[in-house]
């Protein structure tokens, strides 16, 4: 061990210590952060290195893409996935510190929890889950494909609570109580995973203190801004916006949500909100799926979205199973995938996997390449 190493070593233990008497008795810990393949001793703390490892691939980078809510619209201040994804890590970060939480592990879940999104959002998702049912490969649910992308697609042997954080991210309102499945162990994951590609609506709870409170903050995180979107789009004005005790803005909205999570929440085993706010966020929730997520204003291309996945799904299906290693696919993505992810997927779920990768510009940009008939210059 050389003199590097064994200052790491010290560092590890001296943080490791601080930890135990420092965090919440039921945060989670770095000594017992479990990774499928162990590693090294590195400098960073091994859920920070998650976040690094998050932060410096190739999917975090695709998020500055991919659509949120409001698509094909030539905005630079609606919010995209990269907003998105920034806003629930800051948000949740600012109340795991006091409620003693790890802070790295909310970072972690926050950034990488919602890459698995395909093109055009949740819209999108829709019209991918439809394909891959009809062609017998079950029902496509971004919380799975983003344990996918980062297991098989893009590897980065991230640690179990991050994994599960991603899965479990989705119906953060079902309850104002949210109590972790402590203890879930690398088979409880897997199954987790199972039912979840089986049951995609189906709502599964984390493992950790701080995989719940990410799990609540990304619906707090979306409600306020979506409105101050619509607003600043002009689909919606502040008047139609309900009167509740969280207020109209999104400062408003996030300031009283937090506090009351940290009072609700603080020294318990829990993640929770007290009914009045639980019931307020819902009303604003209610309000954004009747007034703004199904606006007419932002559907006019909805029919032409949908038609453009069925046609580019099914243009690199045939092409891949016709053309085999000279096909499109093969030279735009499979090209560099590793002998075990071309071992366990077959050629509807690469094509799904592509596809769910692109983001809205890259979709539009390959339909236009591959349907559009060009110039020929003799």
């Amino acid at each position: 061990m050389t003199a590097n190493d064994t200052l790491l070593e010290q560092y590890r233990h001296s943080i490791e210590a601080w930890e135990s008497t420092t965090f919440h008795p039921k945060a989670s810990l770095s000594k017992n952060h479990q990774r499928w393949v162990p590693e090294e001793i590195d400098h960073r703390l091994p859920y920070k290195r998650d976040v690094d490892r998050i932060v410096h691939s190739k999917a975090n980078s695709r998020y500055a893409d991919k659509t949120q809510v409001i698509y094909l619209v030539d905005n630079d201040h609606i919010t995209h996935r990269s907003i998105h994804v920034q806003l629930v890590s800051s948000f949740a970060r600012g109340i795991a510190e006091i409620l003693r939480l790890n802070t790295n592990l909310v970072e972690a879940i926050a950034l990488g929890h919602d890459v698995g999104h395909p093109p055009f959002g949740h819209e999108g998702e829709k019209y991918l889950s439809d394909l891959s049912l009809k062609h017998g490969e079950g029902y496509f649910a971004h919380p799975w494909q983003s344990c996918r992308l980062f297991t098989e697609i893009e590897p980065l042997n991230l640690g179990l609570a991050v994994y599960d954080g991603f899965l479990c991210h989705d119906g953060g309102m079902k309850n104002r109580f949210l109590e972790p499945q402590f203890g879930k162990t690398w088979d409880d994951y897997r199954e987790d995973l199972r039912r979840k590609h089986e049951e995609p609506e189906g709502i599964f709870m984390p493992g950790t203190l701080e995989g719940c409170l990410v799990k609540i903050c990304d619906t707090v995180s979306y409600v306020g801004r979506d409105i101050e979107d619509a607003i600043s789009m002009g689909i919606l004005s502040s008047d139609e916006i309900p009167n509740t005790i969280l207020g109209k803005t999104n400062r408003d909205i996030l300031t009283v949500v937090a506090r009351d999570l940290i009072t609700e929440s603080y020294q318990k085993d829990y993640i929770a909100m007290s009914q009045e706010v639980f019931d307020a966020l819902k009303t604003l929730r209610a309000f954004n799926f009747q007034k703004i997520y199904i606006h007419p204003r932002l559907k006019v291309e909805s029919s032409k979205v949908k038609l453009s996945y069925r046609l580019l799904f099914e243009y690199l299906l045939e092409d891949f199973n016709k053309n085999g290693e000279k096909s499109h696919l093969w030279n735009d993505f499979l090209y560099n995938k590793s002998s075990k992810y071309l071992e366990n997927s077959n050629g509807v779920r690469r094509v799904i996997d592509y596809i769910a990768g692109m983001t809205d510009r890259f979709f539009v940009k390959k339909l236009k390449a591959l349907m559009i008939p060009s110039e020929i210059k003799l």
